[in-house]
């Protein structure tokens, strides 16, 4: 599974984490922003844990975060905010995509990190040089390392 990054607009909308729930959530700005990166063939995701990359099959573009997430404070570290560019993330595989059905991001020293006076929490591999940062949508920004994803970095809205 490699990942390209393209020049382009993120995915207008909010991100929120729902303490009481656990998960976190993504409402586009507005449905035409979303329909128009949807192709006739679905979504399918792409997992890290329980962290789910919502995932176009058609273009196979990756759009945004959601999914059930109970570690999101994980380990307390001071972030600050990724040097980011707007853009998309894409996704070159093997595996065929199907509707709803989901696969696991390679990589299982995942680590979890959390800034609450920026309000980051950075789902993180160590050992990473060279990212680079790609904001997809609006609170999420995927890091790319030689075509491989080694961090995603969420910056929600908190609710109860």
């Amino acid at each position: 599974m490699k990942f390209t990054t393209h020049g382009g607009s993120p995915l207008e909308g909010v991100l929120t984490y729902d303490q009481s729930e656990y998960g976190f959530s993504f409402s586009a700005q507005s449905g035409n922003s979303l329909s128009e990166r949807l192709g006739s063939e679905g979504v399918a995701s792409i997992l890290i844990g329980t962290l789910q990359l919502e995932v176009d099959i058609e273009s196979q573009e990756v759009l945004f975060a959601w999914g059930y997430f109970p570690n999101v404070r994980g380990e307390v570290s001071e972030l600050g905010s990724p040097e980011f560019t707007p853009g998309r993330v894409f996704i070159t595989s093997t595996h065929s995509f199907e509707p709803g059905v989901s696969f696991e991001v390679p990589g299982d020293r995942w680590r979890v990190s959390y800034d609450p006076s920026s309000g980051w929490i950075a789902i993180h591999l160590n050992g990473a040089t060279d990212v680079e940062f790609t904001q997809i949508a609006s609170g999420t920004v995927l890091g790319i390392d030689n075509g491989d994803l080694v961090s995603v970095w969420l910056n929600p809205v908190f609710t109860n």
